[in-house]
């Protein structure tokens, strides 16, 4: 059985973009074969389809772009004993595998957790991303604690909102960047103040903060560690990558993975040497697709501990315009592209 699929053959940007006919996916011992009933689309879609990463090693194309989803269980590994056909799940794909924007996606089981309950699939495709994301960096990177003072830059961002409330409920005191028409939405959220980037910077007048969550790609770092007390933590997800910190991501060979490490290393080095000299603890974070972390959102979405945001919603056959959507850098919430059986649930 034949199925739709979209794909690009080269790095460039929505013009490479084709609707195909493609075999349906097999499931692997380990893996599923959700039928996909909607898709979140991401900045780092575009990153992927520019070829951004193409630093990590050969592309093997065609590629399926599409990072994150939701669907129905339709397969299941002989390995595969958490899942059963039926099922209604949201995931996080492989970075390397991808394969989201397509009628049916094969994916490992691990990368898979139930759908929340109280979710449909329009919305539930909008969380694995950016809110494992999140909750990697506030509950692990930063390990934020009651009491502490954060700021989080680029509040309005989807991974800035789920931060926010999971910061929040951490009991941070939260300062956020984002623009004036943003700060309603994010002091209910659960940001404590609200600065308009646009006409002032952040400073450091009520204090040094403990912890700073960077999402705003561009930004001063040295200014950001001038911020951050002696002792603290900053993490970006936004800066160039430091040593280490995505070769878990790919598969290289011993020679580019030593090459890739001594160019970041000397391209980070200004940082790292500032973040030494301020005392604080300073990470670039690449996030893991973990199904455990997707269990736990579940369970704090169906808690009606975390709200999602969505910005707009596309058919499947207009995927091209949710990515145009996506290059504004307007979207205020999550991008979601639609299957014609989305609300089947």
């Amino acid at each position: 059985m034949a199925m739709q699929a979209y794909e690009y053959i080269r790095f460039g940007g929505s013009e490479v973009l084709r609707l195909v006919g493609r075999d349906d996916p097999i499931a692997g011992p380990d893996d599923v074969v959700v039928d996909m009933r909607a898709v979140g689309v991401n900045p780092v879609d575009l990153l992927q389809r520019a070829g951004a990463f193409r630093f990590a090693g050969p592309t093997r194309f065609p590629v399926v772009p599409g990072n994150e989803l939701s669907g129905i269980v339709s397969a299941v590994g002989t390995r595969v004993d958490s899942f059963s056909v039926g099922d209604a799940v949201f995931a996080r794909t492989d970075k390397a595998r991808l394969g989201a924007l397509a009628e049916r996606v094969a994916i490992e089981s691990d990368l898979v957790a139930p759908m929340p309950r109280t979710l449909d699939f329009t919305t539930a495709a909008a969380v694995p991303l950016a809110g494992t994301t999140a909750l990697q960096a506030v509950r692990d990177a930063l390990a934020v604690r009651p009491g502490e003072r954060m700021l989080i830059t680029g509040g309005s961002s989807m991974v800035g909102m789920f931060a926010i409330q999971l910061a929040h409920r951490a009991g941070a005191h939260i300062v956020t960047t984002a623009s004036a028409a943003s700060e309603p939405l994010l002091l209910r959220l659960g940001a404590d103040e609200v600065v308009d980037y646009r006409s002032r910077a952040v400073d450091a007048g009520a204090g040094k903060f403990d912890k700073v969550f960077d999402l705003v790609p561009g930004t001063d770092l040295l200014a950001l560690l001038a911020l951050t007390r002696r002792g603290g933590r900053l993490v970006s997800v936004a800066a160039t990558p430091t040593p280490g910190s995505i070769r878990k991501d790919y598969t290289m060979t011993p020679w580019r993975a030593s090459f890739i490490e001594s160019v970041l290393w000397l391209a980070t080095l200004r940082t790292r040497r500032g973040a030494r000299r301020y005392g604080v603890t300073y990470q670039r974070l690449s996030m893991r697709p973990d199904g455990h972390d997707l269990r736990e959102l579940g369970r704090l979405i169906d808690a009606g501990a975390l709200e999602v945001r969505i910005d707009s919603v596309f058919p499947f056959d207009r995927a091209a315009e949710a990515f145009s959507r996506v290059e504004t850098r307007r979207a205020r919430g999550k991008v979601v592209v639609t299957s014609d059986m989305t609300e089947r649930r």
